[in-house]
């Protein structure tokens, strides 16, 4: 990848979405998709530097979300940060990600918590701690016994949650400069100020489309605002 384009983050973005992995860029991306905000910043290109802001804000959410999970994993399947398709900056969140993960798992096994202080703060009364025999709350383990059993379920996460990534992205597009509409006449395909293509649309159809996109099918009689 050369020069960075608009039309780059939205196919990254799209790649991301669809897969449960996280998807080999280029090791330079995070310094391209930067420097090509930054031009736009400098042209005072907003429309497409605030649509290519978002684009990117969600390719990095979407990747973090990936790189938790596999930390997570690594706790019983002893992945290592050379076998995913991490990006630099990733490798060491993944390798912080995993310790945390690490070491919170040990506290649980120790029955080490915030309140099983030795010593009462207030009062310098000693706290007594519970005996093997006495019953504790075993909340917290269940919950992780739970998670053990439902590592098919983490790994799949991702894919069953397009259809609210999907809503969510709908949702933030439409206070980011979009709007959502039906169609009440056919429209033919156009491109969007956003320069992406939208439509065709036949009547009863419903959309989410750049704000003035959708002000001028609402005017022209082609479409009311939801």
């Amino acid at each position: 990848m050369d020069t960075l384009t608009f039309s780059d983050l939205r196919r990254i973005q799209k790649d991301e979405r669809d897969s449960n992995e996280l998807t080999d860029l280029n090791k330079d991306f995070i310094v391209q998709a930067n420097e090509y905000l930054e031009r736009k910043r400098e042209n005072a290109d907003n429309r497409e530097y605030n649509s290519s802001k978002r684009v990117y804000n969600k390719i990095i959410a979407l990747r973090e979300q990936k790189v938790v999970k596999n930390a997570r994993m690594a706790l019983r399947s002893n992945i290592k940060a050379s076998e995913l398709n991490l990006l630099p900056r990733e490798q060491e969140l993944f390798r912080e990600t995993r310790d945390l993960f690490e070491k919170h798992r040990d506290r649980l096994k120790e029955g080490r918590t915030p309140e099983n202080n030795t010593n009462n703060s207030s009062t310098g009364e000693t706290v007594e701690q519970p005996s093997i025999d006495e019953p504790v709350d075993d909340t917290e383990d269940q919950e992780i016994v739970e998670d053990e059993s439902d590592s098919t379920e983490t790994v799949s996460e991702p894919e069953n949650n397009k259809e609210a990534e999907t809503e969510e992205d709908s949702s933030e597009a439409s206070e980011e400069g979009y709007s959502k509409i039906k169609i009440i006449s056919s429209v033919p395909e156009f491109m969007g100020t956003d320069l992406e293509s939208y439509g065709p649309y036949e009547e009863g159809d419903q959309a989410v489309i750049p704000d003035d996109n959708a002000e001028i099918l609402v005017n022209r009689g082609n479409a009311e605002e939801l």
